[in-house]
């Protein structure tokens, strides 16, 4: 009886997330302003304001291309994240236009495909580089299947879009490989989406901190825990092990440019 219940209610607010997350998409004269990154956070300096108004720009502003990656990357469990960071991603990349990117923690390929879209749209150069097992091999918070060639699949995904193939390095982000390689370069822009346990996403943080151009910015993923936070029904505000390198590292040791959902975004000067 116990697990019927459960699972009504499960469905109850599948279907109630589903609902406020096409509220949130419908057009509003009050957000239907195309602003940069920075004028964004500055007008709605509220994290829940915030994300409201990026969940709004991706389905009424943005460009088509950007929402049809958004929707191909929804179906069939190609992808994680949420529709507001197809903005923030767009924002942030069309105003800084960083020469070399890369994601740690590239699963299906999602983020590293809508770099290079970015760039393609906006016609500036960019290296899109990722680090990722590129396997079913998880954490303590996550699972994966196990019934995918996820280098394949990545590669695959990406050139859909029509876009030159990522540098992919298959290994953890903690290997000697892949270390070597974050120090290998300063880099303009990295996204910090892989292992969420604590130990891990410090070393990666850590590395990727150093390994930043001037200016560069570094995104760290499901990290809003410990912030003001809070999400609809249809979001997610992160896990202990980033929200908590976010809290007691990043937010001391960089400047903090604004927090969409559980993804929050610094640089280095």
């Amino acid at each position: 009886m116990v697990s019927v219940t459960g699972a009504v209610s499960a469905r109850i607010s599948r279907f109630q997330a589903t609902l406020q997350r096409k509220s949130f998409a419908h057009y509003r004269e009050s957000l239907a302003e195309d602003l940069s990154f920075e004028q964004a956070v500055n007008k709605y300096p509220d994290r829940n304001a915030l994300y409201a108004y990026m969940h709004h720009y991706l389905w009424n502003i943005a460009p088509a291309e950007i929402r049809h990656h958004r929707s191909y990357f929804s179906q069939r469990r190609r992808g994680f994240g949420e529709d507001a960071f197809h903005a923030m991603w767009w924002l942030l990349l069309r105003d800084y236009q960083p020469q070399r990117a890369l994601e740690i923690g590239v699963y299906r390929g999602q983020i590293t495909s809508l770099m290079g879209l970015i760039a393609k749209l906006c016609a500036f150069p960019c290296e899109v580089h990722g680090i990722s097992p590129f396997s079913s091999a998880a954490d303590t918070v996550s699972k994966y299947r196990k019934n995918i060639d996820y280098l394949d699949d990545a590669i695959a995904s990406n050139r859909s879009f029509g876009l030159p193939d990522p540098n992919f390095i298959k290994a953890l982000s903690t290997d000697t490989i892949a270390t070597e390689h974050i120090r290998s370069r300063a880099w303009n822009v990295i996204y910090v989406d892989g292992n969420h346990d604590y130990e891990v996403a410090l070393a990666d943080y850590k590395v990727c901190r150093d390994a930043l151009a001037h200016n560069g910015l570094l995104v760290m993923d499901d990290s809003s825990l410990y912030t003001d936070y809070r999400p609809a029904k249809f979001s997610f505000a992160g896990h202990p092990g980033p929200s908590r390198v976010v809290h007691e590292l990043a937010c001391s040791e960089l400047r903090f440019l604004g927090g969409v959902g559980h993804n929050n975004v610094f640089t280095i000067c």
